[in-house]
């Protein structure tokens, strides 16, 4: 089966507990994917943010129950059901969600903020969704706005000059740490738009090709001539860039076990550009905190 939703976990959770035994996040969380009988696929499935995607949920899930006070903390980072939670235990639906504990009067709930609303390409008319916790439905936010952002950028390296575009080109591999570069793309370059010098005697050097195309794909005899180009320089390494996409003649062209030939599409080129903030600026930056317990516990 799939990770439960957090809400999914509420009533498992509780029943887990219902023995009255104190526990810690982690040792309640294995004990409730032996329950569940979750694979190790299942636990391994993480978030954008690196963490466990099983624990997140159950974190919120215990961070559910104990807003409306089924549960209650018992030291060093333990918990166990409460009196309450054992009172209404045989009552409560196998179900449970923050609709069900809202109409109660269980537990104050705050709707989680809604985006950005000067980002591009997000629909703030969606409601949340709330089988996601909190956590996840930030992370699905972020991933809309870079998708939006993302294309932002692609659009852009497809409006401006060719020459603007190989210096955009050498400035992002420079940025990603391959060295300083140069343009050299003029008449008579052999098909070679740019350099990247890898040591500051220009010894080690990685050749690019540019090609600002909308929608013409780049095909094999576009990738045959930058071979070429490399071979009447001696080079066996280069960069091939577009902003448009390649055929599979393209790439089945590059599979040479002498060369190392690296094709950037458009998609590819615009994520780089982001991740490496070359042509885009920080708007905002988001801080997501979470409980500190050793600090509690050494105090």
């Amino acid at each position: 089966m799939s990770v439960p939703k957090y809400h999914e976990l509420m009533r498992p959770l509780l029943d887990l507990i219902a023995d009255g035994r104190a526990r810690n996040l982690r040792e309640a969380s294995q004990e409730l994917a032996e329950r569940l009988a979750l694979t190790d696929e299942d636990l391994a499935e993480i978030l954008p943010s690196g963490h466990s995607r099983y624990l997140n949920r159950v974190g919120w899930a215990k961070s559910g129950l104990n807003k409306t006070g089924l549960i209650e903390s018992c030291g060093r980072g333990l918990f166990r059901i409460s009196e309450k939670g054992c009172a209404a235990l045989p009552d409560l639906p196998f179900q449970l969600d923050r609709k069900y504990f809202e109409t109660r009067g269980m537990g104050s709930w705050k709707a989680v903020a809604s985006p950005d609303p000067d980002a591009p390409g997000i629909s703030l008319g969606a409601e949340p969704d709330e089988t996601l916790t909190p956590e996840e439905q930030i992370d699905e936010t972020l991933a809309e706005i870079q998708e939006a952002l993302e294309q932002e950028v692609l659009t852009q390296l497809r409006s401006i000059n060719p020459a603007s575009f190989e210096r955009f080109v050498v400035r992002l591999l420079a940025a990603m740490g391959y060295g300083v570069g140069e343009v050299t793309g003029r008449s008579g370059d052999g098909g070679i738009d740019g350099v990247i010098y890898e040591d500051r005697l220009k010894l080690d050097r990685i050749y690019l090709q540019a090609k600002r195309w909308a929608d013409a794909p780049v095909g094999g005899p576009d990738i045959n001539g930058f071979l070429g180009a490399l071979a009447k320089h001696g080079a066996n390494r280069g960069v091939f860039v577009t902003t448009s996409r390649f055929t599979q003649d393209a790439r089945r062209a590059v599979e040479l076990p002498h060369l190392r030939l690296v094709l950037i599409d458009g998609e590819e080129l615009a994520r780089l550009a982001v991740e490496h903030n070359v042509g885009v600026s920080l708007k905002r930056r988001i801080e997501l905190k979470r409980l500190d317990s050793d600090f509690f516990d050494d105090l």
